[in-house]
């Protein structure tokens, strides 16, 4: 019976660690290296063009956790879901906006796209940030 359960408990474990395996579709960013950036750019042109689109963004924090993004844009809003249960060192939750539209602010060193007019005021909107190489 011992056995059993040792082996339950481990199977268990294993399956709460299981990775994030982003999709062939997924804007995946590990530390500045962005796969998939010309599904993102076709996004922003959509959302300012006016048409229905949705993509999934997969953010890698320091330590190699993902962060999941989905945005769909519905011709009139941005509905951002960040989907953060997966980053051990995170707040573990899963939270909804509502936005109006993308803008992009331009420095020196990157370029900064950014959700505007969301619902929520949350202060941080940034989606992705491309740095200048």
């Amino acid at each position: 019976m011992k056995k059993i359960i040792c082996f339950m408990v481990t199977m268990f474990l294993v399956s709460s660690c299981e990775e994030y395996e982003p999709s062939k579709d997924d804007i995946v960013n590990k530390h500045g290296n962005i796969i998939n950036l010309d599904k993102f750019m076709q996004f922003v042109e959509n959302v300012h063009q006016g048409k229905d689109d949705k993509i999934r963004i997969v953010a890698y924090t320091h330590e190699g956790d993902p962060i999941i993004q989905d945005l769909k844009y519905d011709g009139e809003s941005i509905t951002l879901k960040t989907d953060a249960t997966r980053d051990k060192f995170g707040n573990g939750s899963i939270n909804t906006s509502t936005c109006k539209s993308i803008k992009i602010e331009k420095t020196k060193d990157r370029i900064y796209y950014l959700l505007d007019g969301c619902d929520q005021g949350s202060t941080k909107n940034s989606v992705l940030v491309i740095w200048n190489r």
